[in-house]
């Protein structure tokens, strides 16, 4: 078992993010596999999920070294998500998100029984004249946010990506019940 520092170590350092969840946050350590749920940035996501409010939460990073054991983060999923309840006993719902810009498509979320409810609306973005993709958010954090003319003046051009695959799974018979009349089909 490694520690929680530890964890948020590995996260920085190996995910592709390259940072943590900045809200209220709870890692687990699953053989190799680094899990972190979080409550969501998005506050409206639970009574559109479950219809009450803070009663879902967001598995917001999932990780694994290259080349780990085959089904490694279905397995992780499956053992963090009982821990995780325990702690969290009035959360009845979970929700995730696989970037395709990334090239993540929810793989791992369909195998462990997910419910996939669509791609979220596009994202505006930045590139630096290196190449490098920052978020919109990155500009908008602190005391003062950047307007697009500021944001642009210091060489970042706007770059619109398509949405994240979004994936939810209920944590009791209700609200599987209600978010699989959510269910959209994978194009």
């Amino acid at each position: 078992m490694i520690s929680k520092t530890e964890m948020m170590r590995v996260i920085c350092d190996r995910h592709y993010t390259h940072s943590v969840p900045s809200g209220k946050s709870i890692y687990f350590n699953y053989n190799d596999a680094v899990v972190v749920f979080a409550i969501p940035a998005n506050h409206n996501i639970s009574k559109f999920l479950v219809g009450e409010p803070n009663k879902v939460w967001e598995l917001a990073r999932l990780y694994a070294p290259d080349r780990h054991q085959h089904n490694l983060l279905t397995q992780a999923l499956a053992s963090t998500i009982r821990m995780f309840r325990e702690q969290e006993p009035t959360v009845t719902a979970l929700v995730s998100y696989a970037d395709p810009n990334v090239g993540h498509l929810g793989g791992i979320y369909r195998s462990a029984s997910w419910v996939y409810l669509g791609q979220s609306e596009e994202s505006r973005n930045y590139r630096s004249n290196d190449g490098t993709i920052v978020s919109r958010r990155k500009f908008h954090s602190g005391r003062r946010g950047l307007k697009k003319a500021e944001i642009e003046a210091m060489g970042y051009q706007q770059l619109n990506l398509p949405g994240k695959h979004r994936f939810a799974k209920g944590l009791n018979k209700k609200t599987r019940r209600l978010i699989s009349t959510l269910k959209c089909s994978i194009t």
